[in-house]
């Protein structure tokens, strides 16, 4: 488990919203669009959602396709001409260090106990964190959070009247980590468009 890409510096917990309280966006690359599909690397970052200054806590992993197959998910056709399509920067971030699914799965899941884990945030309410959980399962492990903690980001960026591509994208697009970060930097300005404080939601 070692070249698992993570990062576990002290963290106040405090400082991401309440005690005890602490936000992770996860982001997925994948194979696919459907809860079967095979994932290529996945991507994890805590945040305020208020804008609180915070340790970043990252955890990254690129998955091997073979071990994701023998898993019983699936490779779409369509998708993989769609990532040949890709930036080579983008193309080769996910050919370095592959590790098998479940050694990806349990070491995301130790991580998140790590930095103590509370609300999972992804990109739709049917895509990442379905994809991650019907995964998890499919090599008989579970998610590390409480399923009335997933958050959904689109919702959000809906009720606040935030458009993602309005705000600037740094680093390389398809990079699980880098759309982590840009997503949870538009969580924060929808939160802050909205009202949202400490203390009165998560």
């Amino acid at each position: 488990m070692n070249d698992l890409v993570h990062r576990t510096t002290e963290f106040a917990s405090a400082s991401n919203g309440h005690p005890g309280t602490v936000h992770v966006m996860l982001d997925l690359e994948t194979w696919g669009t459907l809860p079967v599909s095979a994932l290529r690397s996945i991507g994890a970052v805590t945040f305020s959602p208020y804008g609180e200054s915070h340790t970043e806590q990252t955890f990254y992993a690129n998955i091997d396709r073979a071990s994701c197959e023998a898993a019983g998910l699936n490779v779409d056709p369509d998708t993989a001409y769609w990532w040949a399509c890709q930036s080579l920067e983008a193309q080769n971030r996910l050919t370095e260090n592959c590790r098998s699914l479940r050694d990806v799965v349990y070491g995301f899941a130790s991580w998140w106990q790590q930095v103590f884990g509370t609300y999972v945030w992804s990109n739709g309410a049917n895509f990442d964190e379905v994809l991650w959980r019907m995964a998890a399962e499919r090599v008989e492990l579970g998610t590390p959070w409480k399923y009335w903690n997933v958050r959904d980001i689109r919702t959000c960026w809906h009720l606040a009247r935030v458009n993602p591509k309005s705000i600037p994208f740094e680093g390389v697009q398809h990079d699980a980590i880098a759309d982590a970060r840009h997503q949870a930097r538009c969580v924060t300005q929808a939160y802050a468009r909205l009202g949202i404080m400490p203390g009165k939601a998560s």
